[in-house]
């Protein structure tokens, strides 16, 4: 049985890769209508018989293997693929998608701390000209809605931090809501207790190995070792609270104060959002 190709315009002919000769038309066609200046979107429309979904159709005018490598014969000459990511980024410009889900710590003020409180993903963040918007990066999965959770303007979160800010500034015995030592669950640790009972109870176990893992529990339990951090947060969250409480009664957003004391945002779909200090006190606004 021949070996299946995965990348259209490919396939295998005794043992060696080569191009198709009907698909490998279609592909030069996709990307010459799409560098003439029809969208995605449209291309069903101007090439005869072509039937590839939309995502797939985006993934392949980004494809470098259509320029040929060492195992993928050439498709594309180089220089039209290039023309073609130039349309595509003038095209994403266009309709102020430059950065479409796609988040830097460096580049966006809220960095990684977004979280889906309702499949667990991240939030990335969607920049619309100047308006920032975040979405959980699992709403579209290849081109299919996986998370329904709620999308959310940035500047709604900076104003509910800062009314948070507020309510901590009133209250500030709301920063000690916990108890300081916590039980830290660690799924590697757990599956290494696993792992370690099942060669105590086996007649076979190489003692090496069992000493091997035993070392390996104790590294782990070093690194999961809660050491007073939670104190030190607190302690750092009360400190920076009343210094700006002191310096200033403005409501504006607070970046450093921001980076200083939140260790992640959760969003829900029934309009919670939920600030973990990195101490764990957890406050809840709503939308």
């Amino acid at each position: 049985m021949g070996r299946k190709v995965t990348v259209y315009g490919y396939r295998f002919k005794d043992g060696i890769l080569q191009a198709d000769k009907e698909q490998s038309k279609f592909v030069q066609e996709i990307f010459n209508v799409y560098n003439s200046g029809i969208p995605v979107s449209r291309l069903k429309d101007y090439i005869e018989g072509l039937e590839i979904n939309r995502v797939r159709l985006s993934d392949m005018l980004s494809d470098k293997r259509y320029m040929g490598d060492e195992n993928f014969p050439k498709i594309i000459e180089p220089e039209l693929f290039e023309a073609v990511q130039q349309r595509k980024k003038e095209r994403r410009k266009a309709v102020g998608k430059e950065q479409p889900y796609i988040y830097h710590k460096e580049q966006f003020l809220l960095g990684d701390k977004m979280k889906c409180g309702e499949c667990g993903s991240a939030y990335h963040c969607y920049k619309h000209g100047e308006l920032r918007r975040w979405d959980c990066s699992k709403r579209l999965v290849k081109g299919r809605v996986t998370c329904r959770n709620q999308r959310i303007q940035e500047d709604q979160i900076k104003e509910l931090f800062m009314q948070a800010v507020g309510n901590l500034k009133k209250h500030p015995e709301q920063i000690r809501k916990i108890t300081i030592h916590r039980i830290r669950r660690n799924s590697r640790l757990e599956a290494l207790e696993r792992e370690i009972e099942m060669l105590k109870n086996s007649s076979t176990t190489e003692i090496e190995e069992l000493l091997r893992l035993v070392y390996k529990r104790a590294s782990l339990l070093y690194e999961n070792a809660d050491d007073g951090g939670d104190a030190y947060h607190t302690q750092k969250i009360e400190d920076l609270i009343q210094q700006h409480k002191e310096q200033s009664e403005e409501k504006t957003f607070d970046k450093d104060l921001f980076d200083a004391i939140i260790e992640a945002i959760t969003i829900y779909k029934d309009g919670r959002i939920v600030f973990t200090l990195k101490n764990g006190v957890a406050m809840t606004k709503l939308l």
